[in-house]
């Protein structure tokens, strides 16, 4: 029995390697949900013109602000130069 649930781990990791990313080309903040502390997005992908909703977890959304502020560290030219940087980042996608 331990052997076949090793086999059943190792194809899953197997299959956790071999991920392709999926290109997204619109990520929308849409509603903020207080009940549950969570976001609701919205998301299309570059090959469908279909627009998919999730929920996320603030949590997790605090997480991934944490990511990109690393990546940006790590990327000079996603460094923000100031806070009117940002504001004509945001008005560029509106």
């Amino acid at each position: 029995m331990a052997s076949s649930g090793a086999k059943l781990a190792d194809t899953m990791s197997e299959k956790v390697e071999q991920r392709v990313p999926v290109s997204v080309v619109a990520l929308r903040a849409e509603n903020y949900s207080a009940e549950d502390d969570s976001i609701v997005i919205s998301l299309r992908t570059k090959y469908s013109t279909a627009e998919r909703i999730y929920s996320v977890p603030a949590d997790c959304l605090e997480d991934l602000i944490a990511d990109l502020r690393r990546l940006s560290y790590l990327h000079p030219k996603w460094r923000l130069k100031g806070p009117t940087d940002q504001l004509s980042r945001s008005s560029r996608s509106n």
